[in-house]
């Protein structure tokens, strides 16, 4: 999740602010030591325009290489701010 967090170039507030989630628990999310909810799970997949089972799933070095090669795009989100995400 942080490395695709990190090529879509959003940090870590911007992105708590997205999922509706509190960074602090974001830190946790990203370092392991928490257990989200499968809502809160679908939301973060859903920002990181990619599925549920992707984020869950133990990277591969093909599902690596297939996210490194794909464009960033920019889209509108409900805040109105502009944030670079993946394809």
């Amino acid at each position: 999740m942080q490395r695709l967090r990190k090529q879509a170039k959003i940090n870590k507030k911007r992105f708590a602010l997205m999922v509706g989630i509190g960074r602090p628990f974001l830190n946790k999310i990203e370092d392991g030591t928490a257990n989200p909810r499968l809502d809160v799970v679908v939301r973060i997949a859903d920002a990181l325009d990619t599925t549920p089972q992707e984020l869950l799933s133990a990277p591969t070095d093909e599902t690596r290489e297939a996210h490194e090669a794909k464009p960033a795009r920019t889209f509108s989100s409900s805040l109105g701010t502009r944030h670079s995400r993946l394809l």
